[in-house]
């Protein structure tokens, strides 16, 4: 028994020997690339991004990246701070034990409308792989909105002459964009979730008094088929029906193109909605057309 006893100590005493050589050399790999690189001063004078950054190379070069690669700061914080995620604590975990599948974490990154087709075996990373899918949606939704802005308020091109044929008179009309309006029934300051909406394009009409008849609200989308917010939706049934107030404190003054409007838009400014279209594209960046909802 005591023969047992002492094998099992002496074991034990091997491998924490060692794990603490291998923490050893990690430490001084890790010092080595440190002082060899340009991110040194850097990480020195921030703690919080030294404590991510590290954990981040761990996983890198447990992963046999290269120095260039181990020592590139951008993918450090990008790496560093998913590690830190607490909702990404299955990412964490997993990276942690099984560097080598840094390669999954970095395609997902690199082709996030993929992210499905990756790690299919790892559920823990489903909220990792959602967000990053989400997260690019998102922003290709709203590169394809500002594309369009930038195209409608030159009043030239294809974009802008498909809605002249729909909107007659929107030569006459004022573009305003990104515009808050509180949804149907509310009143500033409308400040609760759900409670206001903000429309992409507002075509503004102002009579020779230079008082707003009404407006017309145009919102780009990604494709045909891209559905509208439930604040979007709660516009378009207002259509011809009644008003939508304006929520911000601070006052309209100028039109997309920093002019003058014949008067400034106030917060609690009622405005008639004479109509609601959708701008959309094939899925991508490319214009497709106009459709009256």
């Amino acid at each position: 028994m005591i023969k047992k006893i002492i094998i099992i100590l002496i074991i034990l005493s091997v491998q924490s020997f060692s794990y603490v050589r291998a923490q050893c050399t990690l430490k001084d790999d890790y010092a080595r690339d440190l002082s060899e690189s340009k991110i040194f001063r850097q990480l020195t004078s921030d703690e919080k991004l030294y404590d991510q950054v590290t954990e981040a190379w761990v996983v890198l070069r447990e992963s046999g990246q290269d120095f260039a690669t181990r020592t590139n700061l951008e993918l450090l914080k990008s790496l560093g701070k998913d590690l830190k995620n607490p909702n990404y604590s299955g990412l964490f975990e997993h990276l942690r034990d099984f560097p080598e599948d840094y390669y999954l974490w970095k395609q997902i990154k690199e082709n996030p409308f993929k992210a499905y087709e990756y790690a299919k075996e790892l559920p823990s990373w489903n909220n990792f792989k959602k967000t990053e899918f989400f997260k690019a949606v998102t922003k290709k939704g709203t590169d394809f909105e500002i594309a369009m802005l930038n195209k409608v308020k030159t009043r030239t091109g294809r974009e802008y002459e498909k809605l002249k044929e729909l909107i007659p008179d929107i030569d006459q009309r004022k573009l305003i964009s990104q515009m808050q309006f509180c949804i149907p029934g509310k009143s500033p300051p409308c400040n609760a979730k759900g409670e206001y909406f903000i429309a992409d394009q507002v075509w503004i009409k102002y009579d020779e008094f230079d008082d707003i008849e009404n407006m017309i609200i145009v919102d780009a989308k990604l494709s045909e088929t891209t559905a509208l917010t439930s604040g979007q939706n709660a516009a378009k049934n207002q259509v011809t029906k009644g008003n939508l107030s304006y929520k911000p404190k601070d006052s309209k003054g100028l039109d997309i193109n920093f002019q003058e409007l014949p008067t400034k838009i106030n917060q609690g400014d009622a405005i008639p909605i004479s109509g609601f279209y959708k701008l959309y594209g094939d899925g991508n960046q490319n214009f497709e057309g106009v459709i009256k909802l």
